[in-house]
């Protein structure tokens, strides 16, 4: 036996099933779910349209503050990162990796950050990063919804970033409001808040489910357009 033996047996014996299982919450419970590798990829692609129409193109650098429990949502982003050949230097979205995430902003040209929090903007105040600074010199802002808040001053370059149930809501520089890939989702406004339903096929079917967010859903073309708060 041989190591190219091995690895053609591998071969041969195919991908697994599924891409893998995500959890998100639902009210005070968890939903879990599959997820395929049909959807994967055109969640991968919609990102990547996303991404490219915020200006990021091949040569770029990108802060990435994601956690491993989020690959379901994070890890169409990175793909779609790596097919505009974007540079991506990640961390975590806890406080404790806030020296990482400093060294990356005042060592290298990031263009943009995916995911920033308020655990993490917290964090630089408190080790006394000149925080304003730093992010004045970033492109684009992709904002968790506590962070968007607390990033008033640099309203020109954030977006939303944001869990929406099973789906992902990203904007666009300067936009309050998030997009939903509206060939894969359904969003409705109910006395629930926004719920999401799944219009294209999916290893997990969805139907209605509340996504923490009240507010308003409209279809544009191929988006929808998503303004809301979290629903506390």
């Amino acid at each position: 036996m041989s190591r190219q033996s091995m690895t053609d047996a591998a071969k041969a014996l195919g991908g697994p099933p599924i891409y893998g299982l995500a959890s998100c919450r639902v009210g005070a419970d968890y939903l879990d779910f599959e997820i395929g590798w049909a959807e994967f990829e055109r969640d991968t692609a919609w990102a990547e349209t996303i991404l490219r129409r915020a200006g990021l193109k091949r040569g770029d650098m990108a802060l990435t503050t994601l956690t491993n429990w989020e690959s379901p949502w994070g890890s169409t982003v990175t793909h779609a990162l790596r097919n505009l050949g974007v540079t991506y230097l990640p961390a975590e979205v806890f406080a404790w990796d806030v020296r990482r995430v400093l060294m990356f902003l005042q060592r290298f040209p990031v263009k943009a950050v995916i995911g920033l929090g308020g655990a993490t903007l917290n964090a630089l105040t408190e080790a006394g990063a000149p925080v304003a600074e730093l992010l004045s010199r970033v492109d684009v802002i992709w904002a968790r919804p506590r962070a968007a808040v607390m990033l008033a001053d640099h309203q020109t370059a954030v977006a939303p970033f944001v869990r929406f149930g099973p789906a992902l809501a990203m904007g666009l520089p300067g936009e309050r409001q998030a997009l939903v890939n509206g060939r894969e989702w359904d969003v409705t406004s109910t006395e629930r808040g926004l719920v999401v339903s799944n219009i294209a096929q999916r290893a997990t079917n969805f139907l209605e489910v509340t996504t923490g967010f009240r507010g308003t859903a409209t279809r544009v073309d191929d988006d929808i357009v998503v303004a809301g708060e979290p629903v506390s």
